[in-house]
């Protein structure tokens, strides 16, 4: 792996003459976005240049995931079509039921899955999971019936709880309720009772009243939490969000949520796909952060939500608390946290004490520091943040556009 970072950086001297030609000759690309109508900086309309590898098969990435606007955006824009053409790959995206059975199953390559999972990944024969980008933050919230007293984890002491897992947001929970209550949150915990159900049912517990709060997301609960019926507790605020600034009290280390897994045999037989894989994730955040508000008025299915009232809900909501992630690459910090969290976990039983703790490969994000680094006196100039991208897509075939 070192010697591939350090043959990719060597190309950044070359690369970043090139960005400085093309900054003066006005070669920067933009696309009408099909989806949203917008226009997007790095999506080409201008012919693909010649695919890497012509003449050979392409590379397949067999992606497995859950139904997602980013990745329908990137289809609908064109940016998929033209992304693989161009780097000679084929990208094989599936929606399984279970994300973690099929990557476990061998039938995925890549799947994008909580990062708070994955250490169950150590009882899988022949998978050896490495968590290669960040996509979200924890989104879970915490949430009562409108008639409830309740205003915090502690005054639902002994009451009944919804979660959709014993994993995941639960664990965070978990976290949140001994650091800040002295209290166990778990599946077996005398301080709670925990029912477990799937995702898109824990909201519809709390207003049956089968139960008295759920760990839920604010996307599957819209329709009683734009009416109500639905109350958040700690003002809407996310598990990541109490986490980072009531727990360990640094907004700005905020958990991570939903990541890209690859098995590590496939991983070191594909570094130039992944690495492609994840400059393209970069070009659909870049998109969410510049028309996050589009984006959800017209794929309003991806966030549950039907009539205007629920759009506009769940739009003002991420605006104030987005669970998405603003670059794809994980940085020193970020994995630090996640190794913290997880030593936290462990350390008051949350996780087995024999419980591998998944790598974390932060080369894709060191060759993005350094060459930040060069880029750095005129990065933003022009306002469209577009040079790095394109920049860290031409690292893995330095020949693409050469001539």
């Amino acid at each position: 792996m070192s010697d591939r970072r350090a043959l990719r950086v060597g190309c950044a001297a070359a690369l970043v003459a090139l960005l400085a030609l093309s900054a003066c000759g006005g070669t920067g690309r933009s696309s009408v976005n099909l989806t949203t109508g917008t226009t997007v900086v790095g999506a080409s309309d201008a012919p693909a240049p010649s695919p890497a590898g012509v003449g050979s098969d392409p590379v397949r990435i067999r992606l497995a995931l859950a139904p997602d606007p980013i990745w329908q955006w990137l289809e609908d824009s064109g940016t998929v079509a033209v992304w693989e053409q161009s780097r000679n790959i084929r990208i094989e995206a599936s929606n399984p039921f279970d994300q973690f059975a099929a990557f476990a199953g061998g039938h995925a390559d890549v799947v994008v899955i909580n990062a708070l999972d994955v250490p169950k990944f150590v009882e899988q024969p022949g998978r050896d999971p490495v968590i290669i980008g960040k996509y979200t933050f924890d989104r879970s919230i915490l949430a009562v019936s409108r008639t409830s007293q309740a205003e915090n984890l502690g005054d639902l002491v002994e009451g009944r709880i919804a979660v959709e897992s014993s994993l995941a947001s639960t664990l965070l929970w978990g976290l949140i309720a001994d650091s800040m209550f002295g209290l166990d949150f778990r599946p077996d915990s005398d301080d709670f009772d925990i029912v477990t159900v799937e995702p898109a049912s824990v909201a519809d517990l709390v207003i049956r009243g089968d139960v008295d709060a759920c760990i839920c997301t604010p996307d599957f609960s819209v329709p009683y939490l734009a009416s109500g019926r639905l109350r958040p507790l700690y003002d809407g605020r996310s598990a990541a969000e109490i986490y980072a600034t009531d727990v360990v009290g640094n907004p700005a280390t905020l958990p991570l949520a939903d990541a890209f897994v690859v098995d590590k045999d496939w991983h070191t037989q594909n570094p130039e796909a992944v690495d492609a894989l994840l400059a393209l994730w970069e070009k659909g955040l870049e998109s969410w952060k510049l028309h996050k508000t589009q984006i959800i008025a017209d794929l309003p299915h991806h966030f549950s939500v039907q009539t205007a009232e629920e759009i506009a809900w769940i739009t003002d909501y991420i605006n104030d608390h987005d669970w998405v992630v603003p670059s794809v690459y994980i940085r020193g910090a970020e994995a630090a946290t996640h190794s913290d969290t997880f030593a936290r976990m462990q350390a008051i039983g949350l996780v087995p004490a024999g419980a591998t703790e998944p790598e974390i490969d932060l080369s894709y994000s060191s060759e993005l520091s350094a060459l930040e680094e060069v880029l750095k006196p005129g990065a933003d100039q022009d306002g469209s943040g577009g040079d790095l991208d394109r920049l860290s897509t031409r690292l893995s075939t330095p020949d693409e556009e050469g001539g």
